[in-house]
């Protein structure tokens, strides 16, 4: 063995062993129990409805106690099993556990490593502002006019700010002339808006009520149309596409159009994932993920959480734009 190979050998050992190291201190019992108490500690303290919180924090201190996450092998496994446990007992989607230090980072240090954050821009938020939502063209994957005049844009996520104003007007104006458009919801997570609901306000009269926010503390707020948008509205008819994969703000924006009658829903049902959430870092490897506000059709107490959003066309899988073009025959 040469003495490069052999330093190399050597190093490789001594990494693997660091490596073997830093993940049996760190799912060590006293990690663990450290980690879950303050996972539950944040449901009973956060959770939108505080019952609901209280039950689902007591089943994940008892499921501890039970021992149902001593099997796992690192904080990564832990995350999953959690979550599992979390979501299966609350059938709620916005309730989950991530191994992500880069995320717990800017959590924690929302200023640090974000060379765009400064103290005149204190209000930097890496998922509307920051480097991979340019790169995903905040969402905007796909816009044209397809056969018959009929506009068409792909959105793979809802991130509306003032980065973002500039492509949704660029694809707006592209499909003005068309004689309807379709949103392709399809596969679309969520995300969320900055600057009010500007999408929504290109179909809707100013100052339209969308969504009421209801809060822990009883409190709660009107989501409305923007009064402010200078662009043309967009009078034309509205098809939205959505499936199990549409969850979240995109449900939330598919929910507002069908109720007001200014679009038709065609696809599959959508995940059910009507909650507002808020991550809270828990260690230096994991943040939770907490339903904070639950919307409603305002003046009632009807959601899309966990029934999804019911399609006003059902169609199988890749005949949505079939339907379409046989709707506007």
């Amino acid at each position: 063995m040469s003495a490069i190979q052999s330093a190399c050998f050597y190093l490789s050992a001594i990494l693997i062993l660091c490596f073997q190291n830093a993940f049996s201190q760190e799912l060590s019992p006293k990690a663990i129990d450290a980690a879950i108490g303050d996972m539950a500690r944040s449901i009973d303290t956060a959770y939108v409805f505080p019952e609901k919180g209280q039950k689902i924090a007591q089943h994940l201190r008892g499921e501890h106690q039970r021992g149902s996450f001593n099997h796992v092998k690192n904080w990564q496994d832990l995350a999953a099993v959690i979550s599992k446990s979390l979501q299966e007992f609350s059938r709620d989607g916005h309730l989950y556990v991530r191994n992500d230090p880069k995320t717990v980072n800017d959590l924690k240090n929302p200023s640090q490593n974000h060379p765009d954050s400064t103290p005149q821009n204190a209000g930097y938020d890496p998922f509307f502002d920051g480097k991979d939502a340019i790169e995903r063209n905040f969402g905007f994957r796909e816009v044209q006019v397809l056969e018959g005049n009929v506009g068409y844009i792909k959105i793979s996520e809802i991130n509306i700010s003032a980065k973002s104003l500039p492509v949704l007007f660029a694809a707006m104006r592209l499909v003005a002339g068309t004689r309807a458009l379709v949103i392709d919801l399809r596969n679309n997570g969520g995300g969320g808006s900055n600057v009010g609901s500007v999408l929504e306000s290109f179909f809707l009269p100013p100052r339209t009520a969308l969504l009421e926010f209801n809060t822990r503390n009883g409190s709660s707020h009107t989501e409305k149309t923007v009064d402010w948008l200078l662009e043309p509205k967009y009078g034309k008819p509205l098809f939205i596409l959505v499936n199990p994969g549409t969850a979240s703000a995109a449900e939330a924006f598919t929910f507002a159009l069908q109720k007001h009658r200014r679009a038709k829903v065609v696809g599959q049902k959508s995940a059910g994932g009507a909650f507002m959430n808020s991550w809270y870092p828990v260690n230096e490897q994991l943040f939770i993920s907490v339903s904070t506000g639950a919307p409603t059709w305002p003046g009632t107490s009807e959601s899309w959480e966990v029934i999804g959003i019911q399609p006003d066309y059902p169609v199988a899988e890749g005949a949505e734009l079939a339907k379409v073009a046989e709707l506007l025959k």
